[in-house]
Order: structure tokens, then C-alpha cells, then sequence
């Protein structure tokens, strides 16, 4: 910013005072007047002047008075006295009083400008001397600052290696005082083992014309056994240029940074690197490492293995083109775009080795996150071949062990209805029954599987009880029907040490259990009856009631389905009782069509 010098004119002349202002209004100074001493130390004390050109002669008060006023306000101010009354004493007195300069009158208005310019030019070197003063006081107060605040440690030695200044932080991180230090030589600080390439690249300094490698020290604490790990960045001092062949050595200049954790951070996250490395190369699976293009960074051993290719021969490409086979390419395709829209896909599928061989895989592919942006992908393939092998056989195992199962029950409710040919195929019919309820309510394949199965045997019990009384035509005894109720913990007896897949024995337990509690063997109700055993109570009733029994014609499905109707919900469970409603309504099953086993 241009600055523009204020001088105020003091003299009790007009004429004079007006040619002064004149002749300095030509050098574009900015110009006030006043005419008694009064007059200007009002001025002085409301606006800033840079000079003042004072007539030591005035109406109201000497021209030294106002000097001492002015100097007492402002003292940078500079005076220039001017009298026609001069002589040598005059002339002191007025430079003691404070004034720069002493024009006697008359003077030239040249000699006058020069003068003025002469007191102006050293006004502006003192603003600009203070100015730089200024800045430099702060510039030393900030870099003070910043040294005693800064994290590491910064420090000063002499010629000899002795401490001649630390920062702030070197006591809290050694935990030792600054005064206990200064004076003392730099290897107090050191570890031992560490002292010997201190000492080297401290002497390297002395002739040094260029700054070494920094090093890794390890500094001493107060606690035993205890060390912090510091990155040294060390400068020589000189009195010369590094290059001049005759400097003399002044000391060093150095920072401490205290790297011990990070170090430890380095040594963890190479000991996480190494980890993922082992883990990557010596895992079994075939990984693929991808960008976001689907292109091959790297591969693992396993990789290598499944697909018989070589890093080095697919290396950049796309792994689609190297091991999909063409008729699969719009499947591979669809599994790239989502894991390049950072989605999870899992398929097993079929994959092509590098002599075209196939070989069945699970593929597992995700996203690859870093800063929460996807930069990659990771393929991670598993061969599936043997695993499908088994499936295989175990499924054909399976399937063994069931028609095994099945022809067992077979043998089993055979063996009931050999001793009671009037309900031949009875039990059949139960668990056919049965097992179309199960699928109406929309059960597993599971549970519809165990019930089936309890249905076809659920009459074993029987076996206990004699033939006179279960092909008796006439009404029974009571002590007869006591026997018969024997038969749901018989059979239970029997099949309980039986390991089925399913709860058959609990089912075939529960078939003439009833929801108000009123069946039998147990008496249990409502939710104490479980889903099967609901299922199969129905299913035995409906199939008893529409069938031919020697002490009774068949009543018809009709009257089968009345009475569960009637008695849904006392008895039955009313979810059961619709799903087999709604079968025999809709004409979706009959004892006569549904003969399958």
C-alpha cells in the first residue's frame, strides 16, 4: 500500500505559510496549516502527522513548548523548526527539545523541499525497520512455537557432541528434564549398541559437504529395559560454505522422530502381509486376484494347479477368455458384472483347463474394498469333482437305505395285517391319507416323509392284542377294548429303539391322542399333541369310519367327514380337519385312486 506523507504547516504568517504549502503540495504531500500553537496540538492530538515544519515564534506559546507537546503526544513524529531569530544556541536547544532539522529564515524553498524530503525519507526507513522488526519478532515467536511444540525432538550440539539446546518434546518423550541433558553429550541419550554408528555419522558431519542417509536409533529412558525407536535427519553446522575447503565445524543440527509405533505398525502389518501371503499361496482352493476389468494380477499355486496355467502365461488377461467354456460365456459374464458392481456371487459350474479339459468347480467371487471403493476382485474356485463323486453315491446310499426302510415298514404292517384280514390294508391307506394332508397344509418333504412312515405302521401295537378280539363281529367287551387301547404303547415299546430319520415312534404313540384331552394311552391336549400325531388321528378316523369293519358295514367318506366336521376343533385340530375336507371336496384324492404305497 503507497504511502502518502501528512506534514503540518505551524506559522503565524499567511503569505509565508501559504508559499510553503505551494511549493510542498508539488511533491504530493498531503498538507493541514495551522497558525498558533493552540492550533496544532489540537491537530497533533486528533490525526496522525508524519512531519511537522514548526515556526519557533508564535502568537500563543514559544515554538519549544509546542516541540515538547508535540514529542510528549507523538515522539516519531518529525520537526523541522524554522525561525528568523536564529543562532547557534537557538539551534541546539531546538535539536535537544527533539527536533531532526533547523532552517533559519529566510531559506530557499529548494533547501526547504530537500530537507523535507530528507526528514520524510528517514521517517519511512524507520517505518520499514520497525516494520521488519516486527515481523521478525513474530516470525521468531512462531518458529519458537513450532520448535518447543513440535512432535519430535529437535537439538543443537557443539564441535564436542554436547547438547546446546533441546525442544519441549525431548522430555516427554525420554522422560527426562532438559537441564539434566544440556551441556551433557549427545550419547547419554543412546543405546548402547547404537552409540558406536552415532558417533560415525556424527563425525561424517564435520567434513560433510552433503547431508548423509537418515538413520534408526534407539534412545534411552528413564524406565529400565525400555527404548524408543527415533529416526535421525542430522545437518553439520559451519561458519563457511559446506564446499569451502576452510570452514571450521560449528556442530550439528538435528530431528528425532519418534518412529516407534509406527514400526510396530509396519511389523504388524508385514506380519498380516506375510500371513495373507501363506494363506493365499498355500491355500488348497484356486484363487484369482482381478481388477476391476476382470484382468489377472495374480494367481496362486492352487490356481495354477486346477487350471494348469502359469502367472506368467495369463498374467493381464481376462480370465473369462482363458477357462469358460463357450457355451457358458453368457453365464460367466453375468457373474462378472455383479461382482463388478460389487456384489457376491456363489455358483458351481463347469470350467475349461488349459489342455480344454473340463472340471467341475464352486466359484465364489467378491469384491476386493479399499477406502470403501471397490479395486478388485477376488475369484476364489474349488474343485467339486470328487465332492459331486460322493454326493453322488451318497444320494444312490440314500436311496438304498430307504427302500431298505420302506420294505422293512412293508414287512412290518404285513405282519399286523396277517393277524387281522378284515382291516387289510388299513394302515396303507392311513398313511396315504395322511401324507396328502401333510402336503395340503404345505409341510416339508421331511415331516410328510416321517408321517407317511408312522401312518403305515401306526397299527404294530395290534400285534399284542389277540385275533378273536380284533376279527370279533360283535360289539366288544369292555375289558376287550381295554386291551385293544393297549396297542399305541406297544407299538411305541417296539419302535423307540428304532433310529429313524423321523419321530415314529412319538407319532405312532400319539394317533388316538384327542385335542379336549379325552384319547388315549397318555391323555395329552391341544398343543401337548404333536402336528403328526394330529395329522394321523385324523386320517385313522376318516379312514376307519368310511371302511368295512367285521363288527359293522362301511359307513361311506360322507359320514367320515361329519364326524371330524362336527367335532373340529373339540377333537380334532381344525387345520387338519379342512386340509382333509378341502382334498376329498375337490376330488384331489379317494382311498380307490390313491393305492400307491
Amino acid at each position: 500500500m503507497a504511502w502518502t506523507p501528512r506534514i503540518l504547516i505551524v506559522d503565524d504568517e499567511p503569505g509565508f505559510n501559504q508559499s510553503l504549502k505551494i511549493s510542498l503540495s508539488e511533491k504530493k504531500y498531503e498538507i493541514l496549516q495551522a497558525r498558533c500553537g493552540l492550533e496544532a496540538c489540537g491537530l497533533i492530538s486528533r490525526q496522525r502527522f508524519d512531519l511537522v515544519l514548526l515556526d519557533l515564534v508564535l502568537p500563543d506559546m514559544s515554538g519549544l513548548e509546542v516541540m515538547e507537546r508535540i514529542k510528549r503526544h507523538s515522539p516519531r513524529i518529525k520537526i523541522i523548526a524554522m525561525t528568523g531569530f536564529s543562532s547557534t544556541e537557538s539551534a541546539i536547544q531546538c535539536l535537544r527539545g527533539g527536533a531532526y532539522d533547523y532552517l533559519r529564515k529566510p531559506f530557499e524553498l529548494e533547501e526547504m523541499q530537500q530537507r523535507v524530503g530528507n526528514a520524510l525519507e528517514q521517517m519511512r526507513l524507520e517505518k520499514e525497520k520497525e516494520l521488519i522488526s516486527h515481523e521478525l519478532t513474530e516470525s521468531e515467536s512462531r518458529y519458537q512455537y513450532l520448535v518447543q511444540n513440535s512432535p519430535d525432538i529437535i537439538y543443537t550440539l557443539d564441535p564436542r557432541g554436547a547438547f546446546t539446546f533441546l525442544s519441549g518434546s525431548a522430555q516427554s518423550i525420554l522422560n527426562l528434564s532438559l537441564d539434566s541433558l544440556l551441556g551433557k553429550d549427545y550419547s547419554v541419550i543412546l543405546h548402547p549398541e547404537d552409540v558406536e554408528k552415532a558417533v560415525h555419522t556424527f563425525n561424517e558431519r564435520r567434513t560433510a559437504s552433503r547431508n548423509g542417509k537418515n538413520l534408526e536409533l534407539r534412545l534411552t529412558t528413564i524406565l529400565p529395559e525400555q527404548f524408543v525407536l527415533v529416526e535421525l535427519r542430522a545437518k553439520g553446522l559451519y561458519d563457511l560454505p559446506p564446499q569451502d575447503p576452510h570452514k571450521s565445524f560449528l556442530g550439528t543440527y538435528g530431528v528425532l522422530r519418534d518412529i516407534t509405533k509406527n514400526k510396530q505398525t509396519e511389523e504388524e502389518l508385514n506380519l498380516q502381509r506375510a500371513y495373507f501371503q501363506q494363506l493365499f499361496e498355500n491355500s488348497p482352493e484356486g484363487i484369482a486376484i482381478l481388477d476391476n476389468s476382470d484382468r489377472i494380477i495374480s494367481v496362486n499355486k492352487g490356481f495354477e494347479k486346477l487350471f494348469q496355467f502359469s502367472i506368467e502365461e495369463i498374467k493381464g488377461r481376462r480370465i473369462n477368455d482363458l477357462i469358460v467354456p463357450q457355451e457358458l460365456m453368457d453365464e460367466a459374464n453375468n457373474l462378472s458384472q455383479v461382482t463388478q458392481s460389487m456384489g457376491i456371487v456363489q455358483k458351481e459350474t463347469s470350467r475349461r483347463r488349459k489342455d480344454g479339459s473340463r472340471v467341475e468347480v464352486s466359484i465364489l467371487g467378491y469384491p476386493i474394498l479399499h477406502h470403501q471403493e471397490q479395486v478388485g476382485i477376488f475369484g476364489i474356485y474349488s474343485d467339486i469333482a470328487q465332492h459331486k463323486r460322493w454326493e453322488s453315491q451318497l444320494q444312490k446310499t440314500l436311496e438304498k437305505l430307504r427302500k431298505a426302510m420302506g420294505a422293512t415298514i412293508h414287512a412290518i404292517a404285513s405282519t399286523v395285517e396277517a393277524r387281522d384280514p378284515y382291516t387289510a390294508g388299513h394302515q396303507q391307506r392311513v398313511a396315504n391319507l395322511a401324507r396328502a394332508i401333510g402336503q395340503e397344509m404345505g409341510l416339508s418333504l421331511e415331516i410328510i416323509d416321517g408321517i407317511r412312515m408312522a401312518g403305515a405302521i401306526h397299527d404294530l401295537g395290534k400285534i399284542n392284542v389277540p385275533a378273536e378280539i380284533l376279527s370279533k363281529p360283535g360289539r366288544i367287551t369292555d375289558i376287550e377294548f381295554s386291551l385293544i387301547k393297549t396297542h399305541p404303547k406297544t407299538a411305541y415299546d417296539i419302535l423307540k429303539e428304532i433310529e429313524f430319520p423321523w419321530p415314529v415312534a412319538a407319532i405312532v404313540f400319539q394317533h388316538h391322542e384327542k385335542l379336549d384331552g379325552s384319547g388315549y394311552p397318555l391323555g395329552l391336549k391341544g398343543a401337548q399333541i404333536m402336528l403328526e400325531g394330529r395329522i394321523l388321528t385324523v386320517a385313522d378316523v376318516v379312514e376307519a369310519i368310511a371302511s368295512h369293519r367285521p363288527y359293522r358295514p362301511a359307513l361311506g367318506i360322507d359320514r367320515a367327514l361329519s364326524e371330524i366336521s362336527e367335532k373340529r376343533g373339540s377333537l380334532y385340530d381344525p387345520s387338519v380337519v379342512d386340509a382333509c375336507k378341502k382334498l376329498f371336496q375337490e376330488n384331489r384324492f379317494s382311498f380307490e385312486l390313491d393305492a400307491s404305497g
